[in-house]
């Protein structure tokens, strides 16, 4: 035996060893590794399972919060007799249990800029379960200094979002959203509910990118949104740039730079905060749900919804049309869009207001009209929470 494993650690990560990706020296990359957590709840529980289960050597569980009854059907990491006690606490239970081999350090204390760096300290890896939008960008901020990869997920209804963010190699969390929502105006799960199975869908997508950047296999989700639909069963992935970063066409010559490129088309067009500017602080390509409501008064306008039939069928828009976004990308891909557009709107020359949840759906849909002759698609900033905000 190898004097870092012991008989039963061979037997426990066995199954795994044997792939030839991985063998002992990534078993070992893992155990010397050292994962930080945030938030032991929906995503978090299946996250630290399958760290535990791996072999992750040092993981670090961060949340403040105590188990509820509401949690359980999708925080399987607790159980209902856990109810009250500290989440954390509760967490780190289950993974002593599941793998005795490994560390397991608990912070029983919100994230914070003053306590950050120091409990990123160390860190191989952040995955960011977080629930709110204050802690994600102090963790994306504190990664970035660090050089830390940050995995992070978020979850609502049926669908999720999935990325790995990592200065220096990528796009970083504001890349995606440059600008942190007011409170209030994003839908929660408290508020609009969430399937509990999705949290283990994504949950165990998260874990399976740290284990691929801890062990250094595969290749990592970084410049890329994965989108879930749990209806659907179905991933999307869109491009995402950081900053400043230019698209260039495939292949091409270095010593070439600065011809052949394009417009990219990317989430980062309409999200990043040194996009061409317009009346109201707005990207060329947005419009707000005011100037919409003011030009469809005028002329030929469309209304769409972007999101899946059945976020459609529970709430939207009023007079707005449902195009879901992965109908689209079909439509776009089999060469039929430009006639669908002709066929049901008229021809090219609409105007045509996009939205969905919060704005990266309908940003990317925009972009697809625009490029197939929809010269007047518009993203609507902020989507239905913005609308709903406004109705308050």
């Amino acid at each position: 035996m190898h004097e870092n494993f012991s008989p039963s650690e061979y037997k426990l990560y066995g199954r795994q060893m044997i792939l030839p990706e991985l063998g002992l020296e990534g078993q070992k990359k893992l155990k010397n590794s050292h994962a930080v957590v945030i938030g032991a709840g929906g995503l978090g529980a299946p996250v630290l399972l399958y760290l535990a289960g791996a072999g992750v050597g040092t993981i670090t569980i961060i949340d403040d919060d105590a188990v509820e009854v509401s949690n359980l059907h999708r925080q399987v990491i607790h159980t209902f007799s856990r109810v009250e006690n500290s989440k954390a606490q509760s967490a780190a239970d289950s993974l002593r249990s599941l793998n005795p081999f490994i560390t397991v350090r608990t912070v029983e204390k919100r994230l914070t800029e003053e306590n950050v760096d120091v409990l990123f300290a160390g860190a191989s890896v952040v995955l960011d379960g977080s629930d709110n939008f204050e802690t994600r960008y102090i963790a994306s901020r504190a990664c970035a200094r660090a050089g830390i990869a940050h995995i992070w997920a978020a979850i609502l209804g049926f669908d999720a979002q999935m990325s790995v963010f990592w200065q220096g190699h990528g796009p970083v969390y504001e890349d995606l959203y440059p600008v942190q929502p007011a409170p209030g105006t994003v839908p929660t799960c408290s508020t609009a509910g969430v399937i509990g199975a999705l949290a283990g869908v994504v949950g165990t997508s998260m874990a399976m990118e740290a284990l691929k950047i801890l062990a250094e296999i595969g290749t990592p989700l970084i410049g890329q949104v994965g989108y879930y639909s749990g209806l659907e069963g179905r991933w999307e992935y869109i491009p995402l740039l950081a900053q400043n970063e230019e698209a260039q066409e495939p292949h091409s010559d270095k010593s070439e730079q600065g011809k052949g490129k394009k417009e990219p088309n990317l989430i980062n067009r309409h999200n990043s905060v040194s996009s061409p500017q317009k009346a109201g602080n707005l990207p060329l390509d947005e419009l707000s749900w005011e100037e919409f409501e003011r030009e469809k008064n005028t002329e030929k306008a469309f209304l769409i919804d972007v999101r899946e039939r059945a976020e459609y069928l529970a709430l939207t828009v009023p007079g707005s049309t449902n195009l879901p976004f992965a109908q689209l990308q079909k439509m776009e891909q089999e060469g039929t869009l430009t006639a669908y557009i002709s066929a049901h709107f008229g021809g090219e020359t609409a105007l045509f207001g996009f939205f969905c949840s919060g704005g990266p759906r309908s940003s990317a849909a925009a972009e697809i009209f625009r490029n197939h002759g929809a010269k007047r698609a518009f993203n609507i900033a902020g989507g239905l929470a913005q609308w709903l905000n406004q109705k308050i």
